[in-house]
């Protein structure tokens, strides 16, 4: 039976030169990933957060436009009527109903870029 060669200490010991190596050589790797990942968590939440920002800004935006539209078509629905044009008439509901649609829209825009 062969007797394992007297070891002074744990430095000398041939696995623990093995794992400090591969330590030295993956630590260095590991920690770099690690705070990549942390400082690349903080961008994506500030990402997050400024689009966030810009959905509520199109939003509101999209929103006020179609109230716009719909007032505009009932001005015009209420010219045509007040000409008795038929197609001042027509133009004004078309309007109207494309200010809706929008106005619809906007209160869509939450889910869309949720």
């Amino acid at each position: 039976m062969k007797t394992p060669k007297d070891v002074s200490s744990l430095s000398e010991a041939p696995m623990f030169k093995h794992f400090v190596n591969f330590s030295r050589r993956y630590l260095y790797a590991f920690f770099v990933l690690f705070f990549i990942s942390l400082f690349s968590s903080g961008m994506v939440f500030a990402a997050d957060a400024l689009w966030n920002t810009v959905a509520d800004i199109i939003g509101v935006w999209v929103l006020r436009l179609g109230g716009v539209v719909i007032f505009v078509g009932g001005i015009m629905f209420g010219l045509g009527w007040k000409n008795d044009d038929a197609e001042g008439k027509s133009r004004g509901i078309s309007t109207m109903i494309s200010g809706g649609i929008v106005t619809a829209l906007a209160v869509l825009v939450p889910t869309f870029f949720a």
